[in-house]
């Protein structure tokens, strides 16, 4: 979640309708309209590219990236030192996943400015880029500037988790939703970090916190679904198979695509020796036909299922995957291969694929690692 100038917008009623150009009401096309004729009647650069750039922000809303980036373009050749004008084009790039551009355009904006919100949104994009530290020192910047900045703040604690600091981002998570109650995304990554420490209990009561009507009024219903399916995932760390199989079916009735549930359905399956079943669960799970984000843990799943059938190369390749994911997993890794006689040289991963590479090639099938 990035924030642009209008992020107060959600936050607090708008107006229905927008009445001129400057109104960031939801009715962007109502203010496409007035920003043309704004645009018309300019008698300065820095109203003509004014009205592009409330225009172009406009068009990104409706999802008219290509529009929106020819606009915001034109707008910089009224005004090339207009940081805000360039962090709303990286939003464009950002959108189209365009991330290098994104990046360029961000960085073009603090060329010209120390401006908080090219900070924090270049913060957002190397943190996709897995650049953890990067990622940290961006934040930290646009906290420089305003420590009271709530997405600054949630996207400090992602960075922080990538880190290996769970424990700190959980502070950086508590002040973005201090500052915004109902902040859906910091409830989400806030259940992050718990898991990562695994505080598993801790990660059903935040979720079910954050799930409590009222508490988040504009719920974007794909992070609810993430929500739940994290809660899912720290469930089965401890409750009763039952309680665990129970609130997957409820939850794949929901969401019949919900991978957390489908990865439960597999692994209750080959737990229960059924691994033919428990491949034609995770089918959707291996395929991921809406590019979903994946967990680890799914692809420990697919590994396990896929050397319980004897596919020992696809079963190698999601435990790498699992890995590079979840590097936690290294160490559970680590124990068990030291079970079956190959003991790692170190619990990095590219020790455990070697000792996991050996294992396979003695043990063939035989190398599995049980629940």
């Amino acid at each position: 979640m990035r924030r642009l100038l209008y992020v107060l917008a959600a936050l607090i009623p708008a107006p229905a309708l927008a009445q001129s150009c400057e109104d960031r009401s939801q009715d962007f096309e109502a203010r496409i309209l007035l920003c043309d004729q704004a645009f018309a009647v300019a008698e300065s650069s820095d109203a003509a590219a004014y009205a592009l750039s409330m225009k172009g922000e406009a068009e990104r809303m409706l999802g008219r990236l290509d529009a929106a980036a020819e606009t915001l373009q034109l707008a910089l050749t009224y005004t090339p030192e207009n940081a805000w004008v360039w962090v709303e084009l990286g939003n464009v790039r950002y959108d189209q996943g365009d991330t290098a551009g994104a990046l360029a355009h961000y960085s073009a904006a603090l060329s010209v400015e120390d401006y908080v919100d090219a900070w924090a949104n270049r913060a957002e994009t190397w943190w996709q880029l897995r650049a953890g530290q990067r990622c940290s020192d961006d934040a930290d910047n646009a906290l420089r500037i305003d420590a009271q900045y709530a997405y600054a703040n949630e996207i400090k604690g992602r960075c922080l988790i990538d880190l290996d600091r769970a424990e700190e981002a959980l502070g950086y998570f508590d002040t973005a939703i201090a500052l915004v109650p109902g902040y859906q995304n910091a409830y989400r990554n806030k259940l992050a970090a718990l898991a990562a420490l695994g505080r598993f209990e801790e990660v059903v009561a935040v979720a079910d916190e954050a799930l409590r009507p009222g508490v988040v009024t504009e719920s974007n219903p794909a992070i609810e679904e993430d929500i739940l399916a994290r809660r899912l995932l720290a469930l089965g760390e401890y409750a009763p198979p039952a309680t665990v199989a129970a609130e997957a079916e409820a939850l794949l009735k929901r969401y019949p695509q919900n991978l957390a549930a489908v990865n439960v359905q597999g692994r209750a399956l080959l737990a229960d020796g059924k691994a033919d079943e428990a491949d034609k669960v995770t089918d959707v799970l291996r395929k991921n036909p809406d590019g979903q984000r994946m967990e680890g843990v799914y692809h420990d799943t697919l590994a396990r299922i896929d050397a319980a059938l004897g596919r020992m190369d696809q079963a190698y390749a999601n435990y790498e995957a699992a890995m590079g994911l979840d590097p936690a997993l290294s160490k559970t890794y680590a124990r068990k291969l030291s079970e079956l006689g190959f003991l790692p040289l170190s619990n990095a991963p590219s020790g455990i694929l070697t000792a996991l590479r050996r294992c396979m090639d003695v043990k063939k099938a035989a190398c599995v690692f049980a629940s």
